[in-house]
């Protein structure tokens, strides 16, 4: 052990006299610890092979891909139809939260349950990497492929989606994967809304594309990922008020819901379940697909899916918990907060 230590240091010793020695004929690489031609060429044909192969596989994935799939459905405006949501699906960022709060393989496990409903389409919430970056999103594109997603899957924009989580940074990497961040469609005559909320606020500009696509009658879905601050119950941490949840442009969001009369607005980013009516508006909290569950606490954080029926009778959920069995969600009025 000792001599193989001394002949490593002497190793490096005679490596840098070398380096240092002008008459000794060594390329600028070698002399001063480089990559070679060769090793820079490896790089960037590997670099080039994992950018294909994250191109290839995030191809089926895009908003406008999917809501060709579910275009294909044929539904007519007044059919009955399901819908799954799903919420935060990273396994935690840092692995002391995945040892100490989460368990391993809860997303796939949700993901592969949703295969064998009557769905149209599948919403997922956000967070779906730890962090917007290229090696992320290729794993988060393997688990879709390899647990065999077949129904039509849409996805809205969390903080985790991002460069990075916290802060302001850029969405170049969703956007180039998925498409437009705030996107609008008609599926049975419903409207739906994804809503991007990652930046912790609502702007002026989103207040109004939200005033233009939610005009008209009928039944109006919205999907975002952080609450409003202002649903207290749930944006409430260790004594301080609206830490969960987002202000900037908050008040104006809800305010146009309920002037828009807008049946459900649901949401993650907390991981945990909850519903709340506010101004004519059922807000409902589904952020339990698969992160972490921390004890913060909330009564009612445990690691479940939704399914949505619209019908007659208006919009209806019924609750799946990872465990144990289904339960329809009341429909009788909820109100935590003002």
């Amino acid at each position: 052990m000792v001599p193989d230590l001394f002949r490593h240091v002497r190793e490096r010793a005679d490596g840098a006299s070398r380096a240092l020695r002008l008459d000794v004929p060594m390329t600028l690489a070698e002399r001063w610890g480089l990559p070679s031609e060769k090793e820079l060429s490896f790089s960037i044909r590997k670099k080039r092979a994992e950018t294909r192969l994250l191109e290839r596989l995030a191809a089926p994935w895009k908003h406008s891909r999917q809501l060709d799939a579910i275009a294909a459905a044929g539904r007519r405006p007044g059919d009955s139809f399901s819908f799954a949501v799903l919420g935060d699906a990273e396994p935690g960022r840092f692995w002391i939260f995945r040892k100490l709060f989460n368990q391993k393989g809860v997303f796939e496990t949700q993901l592969r349950r949703l295969q064998g409903e009557p769905f149209d389409f599948s919403m997922q919430l956000g967070d779906m990497v730890s962090r917007g970056i290229r090696r992320n999103y290729l794993k988060f594109f393997r688990q879709l492929g390899r647990n065999g997603v077949r129904v039509p899957y849409l996805t809205t924009i969390g903080n985790h989606d991002r460069r990075f989580p916290h802060g302001r940074c850029d969405a170049d990497l969703y956007r180039e994967f998925f498409g437009r961040t705030n996107y609008a469609f008609t599926h049975a005559g419903v409207r739906f809304v994804s809503l991007d909320t990652s930046l912790q606020r609502v702007t002026r500009r989103q207040l109004a594309w939200l005033d233009r696509v939610l005009d008209g009658d009928g039944i109006k879905i919205v999907f975002t990922h952080v609450p409003p601050a202002y649903l207290g119950e749930w944006t409430r941490f260790a004594g301080a008020q609206g830490v969960g949840g987002f202000k900037h442009g908050a008040r104006a969001m809800m305010d146009l819901f309920s002037r828009k009369r807008v049946d459900r607005v649901y949401m993650g980013h907390i991981h945990a379940f909850g519903v709340q009516d506010v101004g004519g508006v059922r807000y409902v909290l589904t952020g339990g697909g698969g992160s972490p569950l921390f004890p913060v606490g909330k009564t009612d954080v445990f690691h479940h899916f939704l399914s949505v029926r619209v019908g007659p009778d208006g919009v209806e959920e019924t609750l799946h918990p990872l465990r144990g069995r289904p339960l329809r969600v009341p429909r009788a009025k909820v109100i935590l907060s003002r």
